[in-house]
């Protein structure tokens, strides 16, 4: 799994700093930042980098989730909030399933919000999946650097055994079994949070290759019989 750590609007140097450290310590090199409140190269973020100050050059800064969100397989959004039945929006998964659910080799793109108010809903709905950590209290809003060490060390410093018999389905195609549930979604008009809640079935779904044929069959013929079809709208799998 290769990840890429995406932090969203970061609001303290000291956290940012830590930050560069355990990503050091986790080996991960590729890190974005979405319209941070402090210059990344700051003093007080090179000083509490420590060994993972050399890592402030790798920062690419941006202007919106969905620019850092760009050439991975899959999204985990993280979030406090999660759980409630009536929201499809925050149904979340654990941080120890995360490497579980997604194929081997994929490039993941781990989410943060910010320190003071989390992630959005908009922005939690461009992201293939929402996580939550669970803790033994009924406070369980961590530090943002805290987070950040638990959730590497989930996806990064444990091994883990493929759990589906057979060749899992690439992120490329579930990628493209994702739009075009979007595209039926919408045509029944179905709200964004909804769309989102589909799309996340399929990161979720543990599917074979094969099954992802089935389900890409099933879906074209679904928007062909709607006519809702349009070939410059809709990727097509490779193979």
């Amino acid at each position: 799994m290769k990840v890429r750590l995406v932090l969203v609007e970061p609001e303290g140097k000291v956290n940012f700093g830590q930050i560069l450290r355990l990503c050091r310590n986790f080996g991960v090199d590729d890190i974005c930042a979405v319209n941070p409140r402090f210059d990344v190269r700051d003093e007080e973020v090179i000083r509490f980098a420590a060994g993972g100050a050399s890592l402030v050059d790798r920062v690419r800064v941006t202007s919106s989730l969905a620019e850092c969100l760009e050439g991975t397989d899959f999204s985990v959004c993280t979030t406090s909030i999660a759980g409630a039945p009536d929201d499809p929006l925050r149904q979340a998964v654990a941080p120890r399933a995360i490497p579980l659910l997604l194929p081997r080799g994929s490039r993941v793109a781990l989410v943060f919000g910010r320190e003071s108010v989390g992630l959005t809903r908009s922005e939690l709905t461009l992201c293939s999946l929402v996580s939550t950590l669970v803790t033994p209290s009924d406070y369980n809003v961590l530090n943002l650097s805290h987070a950040v060490a638990l959730y590497l060390y989930e996806l990064l410093g444990r091994g883990f055994e493929e759990v589906v018999v057979g060749e899992r389905c690439p992120g490329d195609y579930v990628g493209i079994l994702s739009k075009y549930l979007e595209k039926l979604g919408t045509a029944y008009e179905f709200n964004e949070y909804e769309i989102a809640a589909l799309r996340r079935i399929v990161s979720k779904a543990l599917l074979t290759k094969a099954e992802c044929r089935v389900l890409y069959r099933f879906l074209k013929a679904s928007l062909a019989a709607h006519k809702l079809l349009r070939k410059e709208d809709l990727p097509e799998p490779t193979e």
